[in-house]
């Protein structure tokens, strides 16, 4: 490689030189007339960081060195705080450095890693015990409750005798990054991924990408490594992220106007979003039978620690990168959801409540107002499934932050609002409204349901009060369900839905939707809200609730036979109407297609909803062997007698 900025198999990080406050902030050559090469400069909140070849310093090189560096009794003017440290060579944090250059006038202090500085890690072992001897736990505390808990390493340098300002590191402590994805700051710090076929080297001075070819002194298990990462990231654009956001342009057709093009974009420059991205895609390979697992716990166990170091201050936790992760760690966290596990998906979301209204307090608005809309249907599947107290879509809804439907769908406009596209002008604006009003009175049926089965003092009643208290839920329910109802009379909604094989892709999977979450609704309502309410559901309901169970079922059939296994919010509606249906057929065919479902599911929920669904038929046929009739049986009670968890049924 012939670029005379870096070496030839020389690691990104083998010189860093902190820079003191006031150095010009365009790029700065140092070289001498012998082995060194150019170094370049970016800009940090507390100075520069230099990136340059490592070499040996040679005689000019010193003096060159000393020329620049700052002068140990002179500070600078506009400082107030005197030089309370020890010499640069005695500091052992990167922190401590950086506050000893901010202290004094322009110069450069080098902080030097040569390949013996990293020889001691772990992942540079050749030896799989001291990996394995190495290596954290899969689960670490959410960084909900340990964000502020990241501290530089300490790690004393080596002085180099021609200046006391030049370190040599023994070995290789983790620098935090000040910039993360999207920050307010106009420049990206260049992060090299150790295991990307291109590098993206990100130059301040033109923001152009170059790509710097594969190093032809690579190892057949680096090579490995390299294709085993290409194959995580196709998983993940066709397979994970067409599951988790199924109503996007062009999926059958490359996706190339997809949302998952931001993720790859942020990524690039936030190592947190990729080892996110790759633990999920390695999940979901390992989920459908392979060998994946513990790559995808390696790329979890890196996810953690790295976003912890880069989140030094609230406004960091605000940023675009942690957003994104966070959203990708709840996902892999409910996709790995297990009964009697330390499962971290609900301190996930807590963390992204407190982000998103960080969010708008930072920023006035969400960048991303689709991501947060994306949240709530996965909580409102946690809602429904017993599983989830509501804690972020409650919030939302009681702050009225859920994004408006012109906000759903990527991408967006200038405006911020969603783009319509002209073949969709007469159909997907109306859609996009039905299916956010559905949505938010399935919210409030679900939080109803959560209250209902936490009051510990209806079965305690006697009869009189408890049939009062009757009275009175149904009166709520009844509201919520006449609400539903009448969405459907309106004339633009009758209208579309008369030329529903016309529309355009993404309308037609909207409505879809909204069609199947509707009619979950009305099968809940009547059935689920606490335990035994079926007994006290008047029978004139049961013509609704079985057309509701049949055209579930009719839509699932249909998305299954057009290949969209991916519409995974088809597999609640099914697990409902299975459990309401009391026709034979209709049951095992709601089995079978859950079945056909998790084939492709990225996490196990869709099996164990499977697993959930076949338990309650057997408990129906035993409760309706002794006693006649099987109303009274709690489908949620059932999951916890069987110890099955089911936080989202579709992952």
């Amino acid at each position: 490689m012939k670029d005379d900025r870096f070496v030839d198999n020389v690691h990104a990080w083998d010189i860093l030189a902190t820079t003191a406050r006031g150095w010009p902030s365009e790029m700065t050559p140092r070289a001498c007339g012998n082995e060194c090469r150019k170094s370049q400069l970016f800009p940090t909140q507390y100075g520069m960081v230099s990136f340059v070849p490592l070499v040996r310093p040679c005689s000019s090189c010193a003096e060159s060195c000393t020329a620049i560096s700052p002068t140990a009794t002179e500070n600078s003017a506009g400082s107030g705080t005197p030089d309370d440290l020890p010499p640069f060579a005695l500091l052992t944090t990167d922190e401590d450095r950086e506050k000893k250059a901010e202290r004094y006038s322009p110069g450069t202090y080098n902080v030097v890693l040569n390949q013996d500085s990293f020889q001691n890690l772990p992942e540079y072992s050749d030896d799989p015990e001291v990996k394995k001897e190495f290596a954290v736990p899969l689960r670490r505390p959410s960084l909900a409750v340990s964000v502020a808990s990241g501290r530089d390493i300490a790690v004393e340098g080596i002085p180099i005798p021609d200046d006391p300002n030049i370190v040599v590191l023994p070995r290789f402590e983790d620098i935090a990054r000040r910039n993360t994805f999207s920050s307010s700051r106009d420049f990206q710090s260049p992060i090299i991924s150790p295991t990307a076929r291109s590098t993206l080297i990100k130059t301040e001075s033109s923001g152009s990408n170059v790509i710097v070819e594969e190093p032809a002194s690579m190892t057949e298990s680096e090579r490995v490594h390299i294709g085993q990462d290409e194959r995580y990231l196709r998983q993940f654009r066709y397979v994970v992220w067409r599951q988790l956001v199924p109503a996007e342009l062009d999926q059958r057709d490359g996706m190339h106007r997809s949302s998952v093009g931001i993720l790859e974009s942020a990524a690039d420059v936030f190592p947190p979003l990729y080892h996110a991205m790759m633990a999920v895609a390695a999940l979901s390979l390992a989920t459908n039978g392979g060998n994946e697992r513990l790559d995808a716990l390696q790329h979890y166990q890196q996810a953690l620690p790295a976003l912890q170091s880069t989140l030094k201050s609230s406004n960091d936790l605000s940023s675009d990168g942690a957003f994104l992760t966070h959203f990708l760690l709840l996902v892999y966290e409910i996709a790995a959801a297990e009964t009697g596990h330390s499962n971290l998906w609900s301190q996930h979301l807590s963390t992204l409540l407190r982000i998103s209204l960080l969010r708008r307090e930072v920023f006035g608005t969400e960048r991303f107002p689709f991501v947060v809309w994306w949240i709530c249907l996965i909580d409102l599947d946690a809602l429904f499934s017993g599983a989830g107290r509501g804690e972020f879509v409650g919030s939302m809804l009681r702050s009225d932050n859920i994004p408006p439907p012109s906000f759903h769908q990527y991408p967006l406009g200038l405006d911020g609002s969603s783009i319509v596209y002209g073949d969709e002008v007469e159909s997907l604006p109306i859609v996009l409204q039905l299916d956010y009003e559905v949505t938010i009175l399935a919210i409030r049926l679900a939080l109803l349901a959560h209250d209902y089965r936490r009051d510990t003092t209806f079965n305690a009643s006697n009869v009189l009060q408890r049939a009062q208290v009757t009275r009175s839920r149904q009166s709520q329910i009844f509201e919520l369900q006449d609400a539903l109802r009448q969405l459907w009379v309106t004339p633009a909604v009758a209208m579309i839905s008369q030329n529903v094989d016309n529309m355009p892709n993404r309308p037609k999977q909207i409505l879809e939707h909204a069609a199947t979450l509707y009619r979950a609704c009305i099968i809940f309502s009547h059935t689920s809200m606490w335990p035994g309410q079926r007994l006290e559901t008047s029978p004139d309901y049961n013509t609704e609730i079985a057309v509701a169970s049949s055209q579930i079922l009719q839509m699932m059939r249909k998305a299954l036979v057009e290949d969209r296994a991916h519409c995974r919010y088809l597999v609640f509606p099914a697990f409902i109407a299975g459990f309401a249906s009391t026709d034979g057929a209709q049951r095992m065919q709601a089995l079978d297609m859950i079945r056909t479902m998790e084939k492709d599911s990225i996490g196990r929920n869709t099996t164990v909803t499977r697993k959930a669904l076949a338990a309650v038929y057997e408990k129906q046929n035993e409760r309706f062997m002794n006693t006649g009739q099987s109303l009274d049986v709690d489908w949620m009670q059932v999951m916890v007698e069987k110890e099955l968890l089911v936080v989202n049924f579709g992952v």
